[in-house]
């Protein structure tokens, strides 16, 4: 993927240096996506046949990068035992078949088609969502009042934790990307748990904690590049 959103133009050499990159790259069955192509630039490419084959233009960055996650997703996919694969998840997770097990018979399974509204930013949190398949964007609005994407999630993480856990409303909005297999826990099943089998809500707490910490530290380094 190339970003031209600081490209004000382009001159033969140039060209002949991405027609090679393309050759390249077609040897080896890769796609090349642009961005931010400004339009002068488009329209020179288009005039000698560069993005006529096997080259993908974007207007935006974040269209672009969606593209790419569908596109790997797609080839990679795999319709293997749904709920077997969310045990092992879980019992990787927790280090405890007879734990997984428990957790997810607490959840509810649910489908969702892709673009449907999972909860909307401000709404009350009631639960939380371990993704079984497909991919759910988390959408914030900005002061403009556009919806930007700022992660987007796959198969075998959760989302929504954070409004349950501090019983605070949600903070943005869940729409899926893709048809996706959701599993709910709600506020009841976990407030259960944690009278029942404190030794579950205890592994979930940790692995919860873990995920964060991922999270976080990859939104630093978002942070480090972008200003650069």
């Amino acid at each position: 993927m190339f970003d031209f959103s600081l490209v004000t133009g382009i001159d033969s050499s140039a060209v002949f240096s991405f027609t090679q990159i393309k050759r390249y790259a077609e040897g080896r069955g890769i796609r090349l996506v642009f961005v931010n192509v400004a339009p002068a630039t488009e329209k020179a490419w288009r005039a000698g046949a560069f993005v006529l084959t096997d080259v993908i233009m974007m207007a935006d960055l974040d269209r672009a990068l969606e593209w790419c996650e569908n596109e790997v997703i797609r080839q990679h996919h795999r319709r293997s035992g749904e709920r077997g694969d969310l045990i092992n998840w879980f019992a990787q997770a927790f280090g405890d078949r007879a734990l997984a097990d428990e957790l997810l018979a607490r959840c509810r399974r649910i489908e969702v088609e892709p673009g449907a509204v999972i909860v909307r930013a401000g709404d009350a949190a009631s639960s939380m969502y371990f993704i079984g398949e497909g991919r759910i964007g988390v959408m914030v609005s900005t002061a403009e009042g556009h919806e930007v994407r700022i992660r987007s999630l796959g198969g075998h993480t959760m989302v929504g934790e954070m409004g349950l856990l501090a019983a605070q409303p949600r903070s943005a909005t869940l729409r899926a990307e893709l048809a996706s297999v959701l599993y709910e826990l709600d506020a009841a099943n976990l407030d259960e748990l944690r009278a029942g089998n404190p030794a579950l809500v205890e592994r979930l707490l940790s692995y919860v904690v873990a995920v964060m910490a991922e999270r976080l530290a990859f939104a630093n380094r978002t942070i480090g590049l972008l200003r650069r």
